[in-house]
Parts: C-alpha cells; sequence; structure tokens
C-alpha cells in the first residue's frame, strides 16, 4: 500500500505540471514511524471525478514538518 501511494505521488510531480506541487492538507497520517499528509491536489466542478471533483496524494514528510502544519494548510512539495 505504501509503494502504492509513493508510485502515485512520484507521477503527479514527475509530469512537471505546477498545480500538482502544492496542495491543502486534508489529514495527517503516522504510519510504521513515518509521517505522511493526505493532500487535495486540485479541485474541479465538474461531475464524476471523485469526491467533489477532488484529486488527492500522500506526500510523506519530517516529523517537525507534520507537528507545525495543520490541516487545513498549503503544502508544497520540494523537487
Amino acid at each position: 500500500m505504501k509503494n502504492f501511494f509513493l508510485l502515485t505521488i512520484f507521477l503527479f510531480f514527475s509530469c512537471g505540471d505546477e498545480k500538482f506541487r502544492c496542495g491543502e492538507i486534508d489529514r495527517k497520517y503516522e504510519k510504521n514511524g513515518e509521517y505522511f499528509f493526505a493532500l487535495i491536489l486540485s479541485q474541479s466542478n465538474g461531475a464524476g471525478e471523485g469526491e467533489n471533483g477532488r484529486v488527492y496524494g500522500d506526500v510523506s514528510v519530517d516529523k517537525s514538518v507534520y507537528l507545525m502544519k495543520k490541516i487545513g494548510d498549503d503544502y508544497c512539495v520540494d523537487d
């Protein structure tokens, strides 16, 4: 499952599309001592595009970043 999330993030960010480099933190979670944000990467008004047209991606972060950021904050991934 972890590899799926990492692959998903890699594919989003390797495409070079700026709208997928930043997002709003929708939730935070810890798994096996690692820290993650579930980001809302983009939103669309189109129907049939997932939950409210949202595109999600999970990103691994350092513990200090995890503790500093709150749900609803924006977070950008560095290259």
